[in-house]
């Protein structure tokens, strides 16, 4: 099972070859409009698996579908040269420890498209399980790589 979602991953995330961006502030807007949408579909599950809203499988189900896809969006944009520079909370380790970074942005698809494969199966507590895995890598990653 590993295998087979870490191979869908990799080949959706290698089979772009060109880059859509034609200045350094282009990579940085679509890299972060990425993880804006995954912000708020991460914080509307995080409302659900606190108690805070109801439970809602298909609306959490939904939301990890959504985000499974859009974490495989922002690894070209951190590629562009001089995306390291302007408006951005990116810190300096993302380029300086590539191989780190990469890690664990991968570790992130691959705990996304868990995620959303066990919110189908439409049990609450392994969603659950699986949600609190993916955030604890989200939460790792921002603190070595992203500026508050």
């Amino acid at each position: 099972m590993k295998k087979v979602l870490l191979g869908s991953v990799m080949l959706v995330a290698t089979s772009v070859s060109a880059t859509p961006f034609e200045k350094p502030e282009d990579a940085i807007h679509y890299r972060q409009s990425a993880f804006t949408m995954i912000a708020a579909n991460f914080g509307d599950m995080a409302e659900m698996v606190k108690g805070r809203k109801d439970w809602d499988q298909a609306a959490f189900s939904q939301r990890a579908q959504f985000i499974s896809q859009l974490s495989l969006m922002p690894e070209e944009a951190f590629e562009v040269p001089g995306s390291d520079q302007g408006d951005t909370k990116a810190k300096p380790e993302i380029w300086t420890d590539w191989d780190g970074f990469t890690v664990k942005l991968n570790k992130f698809q691959i705990d996304m498209a868990k995620l959303a494969k066990v919110s189908v199966e439409g049990d609450e507590r392994a969603t659950k399980r699986a949600f609190g895995v993916a955030a604890k890598n989200c939460k790792s990653c921002h603190s070595d790589y992203k500026f508050r």
